[in-house]
């Protein structure tokens, strides 16, 4: 039997720095709501939104009155975290929360349909309201038996997935024999930060959010990819005390980063926070993507805002926000 006891240890703290956000509200617009435990978010290079939120990964379709409904694609009792696409398949990672397989971990997949839905295809209601998606249902594929508690994933331009393991502070590389075919997963840089989180390719680095190891500071940092693929160097870029650096996006030559325990996001960009948010713009933010063409405007960020932790009221985060922050695009 597998133990569990560092990637509980490490969710519970995790819980615990969480549970001190303060915030009263959000400063977003909502536009998709009763999403618990929203969390992350991909665009597709068309356009077309994805987010997971509680046990649920969701395709955002745009309505004609110009309102935006939720399509859900998974159907299981598994808390899904991270997401992403790597070419025609959506991939994300979700633990296990039942009591007899407690914090059990799976990489999940679903190819991605030909189109986007539309409303006349929405027949079946779904889960949390919305509609149930008409075309894709997301599928285990296989176990992560050597990973605590998967959450950030990233793809390179080579079709590896990396996966950070915020149990262990390792982050792993899966490869793949077919889109449902695992070959294997192996540590890539192993025990680099304690929680190791969000994960974002810019060029032959690999940024992540994490704590310094020993302490409670939150850090954004990146590792230098060696010419023969492995991990090489770590290198620290910020630290912030008390807090949870969540997760990361890159923008206009930095990184968007969510303070999840201040309620903000900060833009980082050649060694400094070149601009922050208020403290409790957001009610606990989880993810942020710069607005994409057609369905949003470019000028806007799409947050996810979870709320408090393991509590699904839609008034308190839970939610999908549109949000300008009135920065410069170049």
């Amino acid at each position: 039997m597998k133990t569990k006891i560092k990637p509980f240890f490490a969710s519970a703290c995790i819980v615990a720095l969480g549970l001190l956000n303060t915030g009263c509200g959000s400063k977003s617009e909502p536009i998709v709501t009763n999403v618990p435990e929203s969390e992350n978010l991909i665009f597709t290079p068309e356009g077309r939104l994805f987010i997971t939120g509680g046990s649920n990964v969701f395709e955002v379709i745009k309505k004609q009155d110009g309102t935006y409904e939720k399509l859900d694609m998974f159907h299981q009792n598994c808390l899904v975290e991270g997401l992403i696409q790597r070419h025609n398949y959506i991939y994300a990672v979700c633990s296990k929360t039942n009591f007899s397989d407690f914090l059990d971990s799976y990489l999940l997949g679903a190819k991605l349909s030909d189109s986007t839905p539309t409303e006349s295809d929405l027949v079946e209601p779904g889960d949390h309201g919305g509609f149930k998606h008409p075309t894709m249902e997301i599928q285990e594929i296989t176990t992560l038996d050597n990973l605590g508690v998967p959450n950030g994933m990233e793809v390179d331009e080579f079709g590896h997935v990396y996966i950070a393991d915020s149990g262990t502070g390792t982050i792993f590389q899966i490869d793949f024999d077919s889109p449902t075919q695992v070959n294997r997963i192996t540590p890539w840089a192993e025990k680099i930060s304690p929680f190791v989180n969000g994960l974002e390719w810019i060029g032959d680095e690999l940024y992540f959010t994490g704590f310094r190891t020993g302490t409670l500071k939150s850090i954004l940092a990146k590792v230098q990819r060696n010419p023969d693929g492995s991990a090489g160097e770590v290198t620290i870029l910020m630290e912030r005390f008390a807090t949870v650096l969540d997760d990361i996006a890159h923008f206009d030559g930095g990184i968007i980063v969510t303070d999840y325990v201040k309620g903000t996001l900060l833009f980082w960009r050649d060694g400094n926070v070149v601009y922050e948010t208020e403290s409790d713009t957001f009610f606990a933010p989880t993810a942020v993507l710069p607005g994409k063409a057609p369905m949003f405007d470019e000028n806007a960020f799409l947050v996810t805002e979870k709320g408090i932790i393991f509590n699904g009221n839609p008034r308190i985060g839970n939610q999908l926000g549109l949000f300008y922050p009135g920065l410069p695009l170049n």
